[in-house]
């Protein structure tokens, strides 16, 4: 076992647990599991509070991917809880308006929000029938009413330059949450027009958002600040609920979910490591080794992670042993070129006393998504749109009704018969990266699941630069410039590395919390 000191304790239970990006979030999930509820109940408790707690990184403007799986049936399912592209969105309807490429901020980027809409089918679907959605949210609501309290990571971000840049072209933002200022300890920010609107979607059901009323409301503020979203656009909205995908992974599955997410890149990782691994003793995760499984499945992963109603279909060999093993034995692509930003994103994972699973993923993209805000409503829009372009020759040009790309990449690895470990990160294009590194102390280093979490790890976003936390950085700089990348030292724990959130179910029945010094992840028992 190894041994390597850890910060934070593990925390046990035997009745359930929520580990979530926000100690108001896991306490909220835990409440209802203590009261009786299952894994999913509780993820939208959990979810609803990370809307108003961390509010810069999701919202009820955002979208959602999770994946639930059941222990009764053994079967896990991915809830596909993200938007379409509007119906005017057409590569031409932004060149009329002057756009050279996709814009990053602003109304242009926006489409359907799916978080709530996921709320609703995700009960409907996998509750216990013990709770409402109105009840479920209802903790939300207050904490919006009285304002969530300010902590480390929120007064850090409203103390930044680049807040203060955001809030100079949008005023929305400014009036909720006011200047760039370093915030005291404990403020409490009010959110009471959201409020409102958590209570309305409570009394009158997730249509009054799709459709009715309150998006009526919606609609109205964004027509008004120049975006291509419809109510027609909201009306048209469904959740998909499909089968998750799986590749073999130390003996077990691990499942991920499908494109239009990018969960591929982590199947691909894992799956790759398997087929590198067979027959030898385990190889060291060294940059070398890093960048040839990365490329390879970064490159599938942009090929084949677009919304399967374009047309483009995962090859149902991809994952077999033959095809990893082929893909391996040719010279790996190069390292990516991309968009790279939208870290700003939350994250839960649940365990309940039946053995139910969540693995949740939520967010606005970028830090307070496009920056537009609906006043009538306080709902912040995402720009999720923001990694589609205009090229009409690209898998991802953007397209009426089509789900964009999406970096939100929930994971559960299941054993004999139930789940062995939920986890789930923010971080961009990193989510699959984290993931995969933590999930590769905890196999092959034979890590403790805290102590997994807290190693350090290593991320390639683009071009050349190769990311290393500190300790990585001293022991693999040098190995970094043979291979044509430049060594970058982001120091110990910084929040572009993650921050995941992970519960592992030992044989002895016991749930095992893990989670992340590197943002405000939180773990609380049932």
């Amino acid at each position: 076992m190894n041994t390597r000191k850890i910060s934070r304790p593990i925390i046990f239970s035997q009745a359930g647990m929520v580990v979530s990006g926000h100690h108001r979030a896991s306490e909220a999930g835990a409440s209802i599991l203590r009261a009786g509820g299952n894994a999913l109940d509780a993820a939208i408790a959990a979810s609803a509070a990370l809307c108003v707690a961390v509010p810069n990184m999701n919202g009820l403007g955002g979208d959602c991917f999770a994946l639930f799986y059941d222990a009764k049936r053994n079967k896990v399912t991915c809830i596909n809880g993200s938007g379409a592209a509007p119906a005017a969105a057409l590569p031409q309807a932004y060149v009329d308006r002057n756009c050279q490429s996709m814009p990053k901020r602003g109304p242009l980027p926006i489409s359907v929000c799916g978080l709530v809409h996921a709320w609703q089918s995700g009960l409907a679907a996998f509750g216990s029938g013990r709770y409402s959605l109105a009840q479920l949210i209802e903790n939300a609501a207050c904490l919006a009413e009285q304002g969530s309290e300010v902590d480390v990571c929120l007064q850090e971000y409203f103390a930044s330059d680049a807040y203060h840049e955001l809030v100079l072209n949008a005023p929305g933002l400014k009036d909720i949450f006011g200047p760039r200022a370093k915030r005291s300890l404990g403020e409490r920010i009010p959110q009471k027009t959201l409020s409102a609107s958590l209570r309305r979607i409570a009394e009158e059901g997730v249509e009054t958002m799709y459709g009715g009323a309150l998006g009526r409301d919606l609609i109205d503020d964004l027509s008004r600040q120049g975006s291509l979203l419809t109510l027609d656009d909201m009306r048209k909205h469904t959740t998909r609920l499909v089968d998750a995908l799986s590749v073999s992974f130390y003996g077990r599955r691990l499942f991920f979910a499908p494109p239009n997410s990018q969960g591929i890149a982590l199947g691909l990782l894992a799956g790759l490591w398997k087929a590198l691994r067979e027959g030898k003793a385990a190889p060291d995760l060294t940059p070398e080794t890093y960048m040839r499984l990365k490329n390879i499945a970064f490159d599938l992963r942009d090929r084949y992670a677009v919304d399967p109603a374009r047309g483009v279909r995962l090859p149902p060999e991809l994952l077999e042993e033959k095809t990893l093993h082929s893909l391996l034995e040719k010279n790996p692509p190069p390292p990516r070129d991309g968009v790279c930003s939208g870290g700003d994103t939350s994250a839960l994972v649940v365990i309940d006393r039946w053995g139910n699973a969540v693995s949740w993923v939520q967010s606005l993209f970028d830090d307070f998504g496009s920056g537009v805000v609906s006043p009538s409503t306080g709902i912040v829009m995402h720009n999720r749109l923001r990694l589609e372009v205009l090229a009409e020759n690209s898998p991802r040009c953007v397209q009426p009704g089509m789900r964009p790309f999406h970096t939100l990449c929930p994971a559960l690895l299941v054993g004999d018969r139930r789940c062995e470990i939920a986890i789930a990160t923010p971080g961009d294009h990193g989510q699959p990266q984290s993931l995969f590194q933590v999930l590769v102390n905890i196999f092959a280093k034979d890590m403790n699941i805290q102590a997994a979490i807290e190693a350090p790890r290593m991320r390639h976003d683009s071009g050349t630069d190769l990311m290393l936390e500190g300790a990585l950085y001293e022991l693999y700089a040098r190995e970094a410039e043979p291979l044509g990348m430049r060594p970058v030292d982001v120091g110990e724990w910084p929040r572009l590395m993650g921050g995941v959130n992970a519960i592992q179910c030992v044989p002895e029945g016991a749930l095992l919390s893990g989670a992340d010094p590197r943002r405000s992840s939180y773990a609380v028992s049932a």
